[in-house]
């Protein structure tokens, strides 16, 4: 007895391009879902971080007797003086009390055993840096920091609607300037009479020393990318897209990392607030808002971000 089989039909090249045409569009449907989730899982750890960060700013404040001042200057005795910022001074309440302990306040944040082999400025504190933020090695021998104090206004500008608050010689923000011989500007949360929940404490300013002007990379670098680097503070004065070199313009957040708040989320940035709590800013943010929420006590009404 013979058994006959019957042979099975391959594919058609045609059957075969329309498959391979459909799991092709059904890659690019969920590659878009896979990286917004990743984003959000992101956004959600910067945010985190900030929300770390404020809570050591207070745990500060409650042990020292107010928040660190965004510049320190010390009178070093021999004619110059040694600045630093208000990150060293809230590693204690960071889990960072080791890298507390070999930073120097009698030399500058840059100078001798801060900054030589092994120094502390060296390290890098993951809880500094955003992870939105591209990667690569932003400097070859210290710690980054995305997260700045917002502390001080540009004058004039015209792209503001209203009254500017007046110049402060210690800085408007909350983070403010302790200069030479002069005794420590650590503000309280009394002076905050704006609202805790209203007044920036610290922004992303994220990508430094890599310079980015809306969202593309620039030839030139940034030198106030160190984590230490007292100059990393802000004074928000916005950007101009029709005039990239003014000091001032429409764009306050998102377009100039340099001197504004900036971050890689797509929608806009973090920010932790004078009560540590964390909010996102859109990146529609009106100049005009961004100065009323810098100024701890302008008198300003916040109608809306």
């Amino acid at each position: 007895m013979r058994f006959r089989t019957e042979a099975r039909g391959a594919f058609t090249l045609v059957e075969l391009l329309v498959v391979i045409a459909i799991i092709g569009v059904l890659v690019a449907l969920l590659l878009p879902a896979v990286q917004a989730a990743r984003e959000a899982a992101r956004r959600a750890q910067c945010q985190n971080q900030l929300r770390q960060l404020g809570i050591g700013l207070h745990n500060h404040h409650d042990s020292r007797g107010g928040f660190p001042a965004a510049l320190q200057e010390i009178d070093d005795g021999a004619g110059g003086v040694w600045d630093h910022s208000w990150t060293p001074h809230i590693l204690p309440y960071i889990e960072q009390g080791n890298l507390y302990d070999r930073y120097n306040f009698k030399l500058r944040w840059d100078q001798g055993a801060n900054t030589n082999a092994g120094g502390p400025i060296r390290e890098r504190i993951k809880v500094f840096v955003c992870p939105s933020t591209p990667t690569g090695l932003r400097h070859a021998t210290r710690g980054v920091l995305d997260y700045v104090a917002v502390d001080n206004l540009t004058r004039p500008n015209t792209f503001v609607v209203g009254a500017i608050t007046p110049s402060d010689p210690t800085y408007v923000g909350v983070l403010g300037h302790t200069k030479p011989n002069e005794a420590p500007c650590l503000r309280r949360m009394a002076e905050i009479s704006d609202g805790t929940t209203n007044t920036f404490l610290l922004a992303e300013c994220a990508g430094r020393n890599w310079h980015y002007l809306m969202s593309r990379r620039q030839p030139d670098d940034i030198t106030a990318g160190p984590w230490a680097n007292p100059g990393s503070r802000i004074n928000i004065g916005g950007f101009d897209p029709a005039n990239p070199t003014a000091t001032t313009g429409p764009c306050a957040v998102n377009c100039d990392n340099k001197k504004e708040i900036y971050a890689f989320h797509p929608a806009g940035a973090n920010c932790v607030m004078a009560d540590a709590s964390v909010q996102f800013v859109n990146r529609n943010l009106s100049i005009t808002l961004a100065y009323a929420m810098t100024s701890r006590a302008g008198g300003e009404l916040l109608t809306g971000q």
